[in-house]
């Protein structure tokens, strides 16, 4: 058996400390590298929450979030769509949009109501949708409007004062600023002298159908209803004139169906037909007077 000296046993016992000793540090340097890299990661996490929140603020902050001020001053432009508006001119619609305030808000943020509250305050509009566009801001607006029914008038040459609209029962007065309508809009015409602003909502729907039907029954266009003597209403077709009396309820409706089995050999002599006459039982027919002159065109007064 060998034995070790002292020499050898201390030189043993110091490598094998140093062996250790590098271990040891070979340990730390590897925690300090760890340590070191987490930090690196940890404070690279935080600049680039930063660097995202920083980012996303700048988006969310640009212009193009927002409602131009001046979306409202002019038509066309880039920020507003209209559609819908038949009745409702550009202007009358601009002219109430203009009076708002518009919120310092993001588009997405932006309540709508206000501005559909306040186009709901023209007449003619019976429903209301805007629709929001996101970056750039934009709105478009879509209106429903009320459908015309009846339009006034106190002689057949002028144009009607007044249209009555009938939507499911609700009846609303276009006034002067909403007219002429458009081609697209067909009413039925009352030649009245009447103060129409107080008619019941049962004589408009009452003179509505009146019109409708006549123009069924007879199968030709209504050019106009003469009230202007409810005691002797005329009706004007397009190619001849009848005439009906009192409107009495549902008289009128049974008078006006006498006039089918007469009409297809009255419109044969239109030109000398003055009117067919529906007051009696026996229809008769009024001719005209070829006698009788033309009536001279009415000098107007001096102003």
């Amino acid at each position: 058996m060998k034995t070790i000296s002292p020499d050898s046993e201390s030189q043993i016992i110091n490598n094998y400390n140093k062996r250790k000793l590098s271990q040891f540090k070979k340990r730390r340097n590897l925690r300090k590298t760890k340590i070191f890299r987490e930090n690196i990661r940890f404070w690279a996490r935080i600049f680039s929450i930063g660097l995202l929140v920083l980012i996303f603020w700048i988006i969310v902050d640009l212009p193009q979030w927002y409602l131009n001020k001046n979306i409202f001053t002019s038509y066309p432009n880039k920020y507003l769509e209209i559609e819908g508006n038949k009745i409702v001119s550009t202007r009358q619609l601009l002219s109430k949009l203009k009076a708002l305030k518009i919120p310092h808000k993001p588009v997405y943020l932006l309540n709508t109501k206000t501005f559909e509250n306040k186009i709901l305050e023209l007449t003619p509009v019976k429903k209301v949708f805007i629709r929001r566009y996101w970056f750039p801001a934009r709105l478009r607006i879509v209106l429903d409007e009320r459908t015309p029914v009846l339009s006034v008038t106190p002689t057949p040459k002028i144009e009607p004062v007044a249209v009555f609209t009938n939507d499911d029962g609700i009846i609303k007065i276009l006034g002067k600023e909403y007219l002429p309508l458009p081609s697209s809009k067909e009413t039925y015409k009352i030649i009245t002298y009447d103060q129409f602003s107080l008619w019941s909502p049962k004589l408009i729907k009452y003179l509505t159908d009146l019109a409708f039907y006549i123009e069924n029954a007879s199968n030709e266009k209504l050019e106009y209803i003469d009230i202007r003597n409810p005691d002797d209403v005329f009706i004007q077709l397009k190619d001849v004139k009848l005439r009906i009396g009192r409107i009495n309820g549902s008289t009128t409706f049974s008078n006006i169906v006498k006039v089918i089995p007469v009409l297809p050999e009255a419109l044969k002599t239109k030109n000398e037909i003055e009117y067919i006459d529906l007051r009696w039982d026996n229809v008769s027919i009024k001719l005209k007077d070829k006698n009788k002159k033309p009536e001279q065109p009415k000098e107007k007064a001096a102003t």
